[in-house]
């Protein structure tokens, strides 16, 4: 890590109780302050998911907090883990299997494509065609629940991943707010400890449990202590910074809103079109 790095986050972490105040209160503002009574999100075993309920159930009491624990062909690991954040910080807890669901509408997919040329179908071997369907389930998983109890879905992605498109649009991508979509992994870790998080949600291996033994890093073919350096500091080796750049821009259609011809005005507002 370099040296510029390391005092990055000395200065987050001298700054923490401020952070976390801020990030409370934000929370209760785009709840509370929306009409909302309480927060809805995906528990994966992970530590986004897990810093977010974390500092949700502050804001808003553990009551007031439902995550859902989403397996589709997950890792009893994953399962284990994204229970113990529910004990630990007293949020509900409720599971969904969706691997039967998943399956099956993958079956069905596959069944349709064969309608289509072969030479056409060039995500055939693509396991993120099918683990895609993941993240999507599960948010509108999120929103149903959402619905039911007249809560928000917060979303649990962070900036490491969203700057390079290591997200799925319209699945974990999503939500209501998000509570940790301006720091990087590093910075989540230094929330974490400072919360209380349990010892395994802080020494395990990042993964988005997409496919079995999936792990972040080994599909990024990246290290989060270079993606980190390089988003806080500008700071890596050129083919580092090469690869980041290039997925930045490749991603840039996940972060911004959906393009129009012409952006429409209303007329509330004093405009007209």
């Amino acid at each position: 890590m370099s040296l510029r790095m390391e005092e990055h986050l000395r200065g987050f972490e001298a700054r923490i109780e401020e952070e976390i105040a801020k990030r409370e209160a934000f929370i209760r503002d785009q709840v509370i302050g929306t009409g909302g009574s309480g927060v809805v999100l995906g528990l994966s075993g992970g530590i986004d998911s897990a810093v977010t309920a974390a500092l949700a159930t502050r804001a808003l009491g553990a009551e007031q907090v439902v995550g859902l624990w989403m397996g589709a062909d997950s890792s009893s690991v994953h399962h284990r883990d994204a229970k113990l954040v529910a004990d630990t910080y007293g949020c509900r807890f409720l599971e969904v299997d969706f691997s039967v669901i998943v399956n099956q509408f993958h079956d069905v997919m596959n069944a349709s494509a064969e309608a289509l040329p072969s030479e056409a179908r060039i995500g055939q071997d693509n396991p993120l065609v099918k683990g895609n369907l993941k993240p999507r389930f599960r948010k509108n998983a999120e929103y149903w629940m959402a619905a039911l109890l007249g809560y928000r879905v917060a979303n649990t992605c962070n900036w490491s991943e969203t700057a390079i498109g290591y997200e799925t649009k319209y699945g974990d991508a999503a939500g209501d707010f998000s509570v940790l979509g301006d720091l990087v992994k590093a910075e989540i870790y230094i929330l974490a400890k400072h919360l209380g998080m349990p010892e395994p949600l802080l020494t395990k291996a990042p993964s988005a449990d997409l496919w079995e033994g999936h792990t972040d890093e080994e599909e990024l073919g990246l290290s989060y202590q270079d993606l980190d350096t390089y988003l806080c500091t500008g700071e890596g080796d050129q083919a580092t910074i090469g690869r980041i750049d290039r997925m930045f821009k490749l991603s840039a259609h996940k972060r911004n809103p959906m393009p129009m011809v012409s952006i429409p005005k209303y007329p509330g507002e004093g405009g007209s079109n």
